[in-house]
């Protein structure tokens, strides 16, 4: 099954981020494939957390999938993205949504 997700969590939501990342693990090791992680709202400060970096580039290794931020919630919050991170509109998210067999939100 191909799986995209949708995430709103902010980084000062450490425990909902962990949950992100868990649900992600489980997928692979049951077989799944995660083919896009779009980062929407507050999501995109993720990419701002150097501390955490390193692990969503191990999962970007790890899963070839898309580690989006949504253009719009870049400018709001002036983030400037490094590693794996890509800047990409809602057209990508669709595309991803209509493209994979589940779409799962974190907020």
């Amino acid at each position: 099954m191909e799986i995209s997700l949708i995430i709103r969590t902010s980084p000062e939501d450490a425990h909902r981020l962990t949950s992100v990342r868990r649900f992600i693990q489980t997928a692979i090791e049951r077989g799944h494939t995660i083919r896009q992680c779009f980062f929407q709202s507050a999501g995109v400060m993720v990419a701002t957390q150097s501390e955490q970096l390193a692990e969503w580039q191990q999962i970007a290794d790890i899963t070839h999938a898309e580690l989006l931020l949504c253009s719009q919630a870049v400018e709001e919050h002036a983030v400037y993205p490094e590693g794996p991170f890509q800047i990409g509109g809602l057209g990508a998210l669709v595309e991803a949504a209509v493209r994979s067999d589940r779409l799962v939100s974190f907020v």
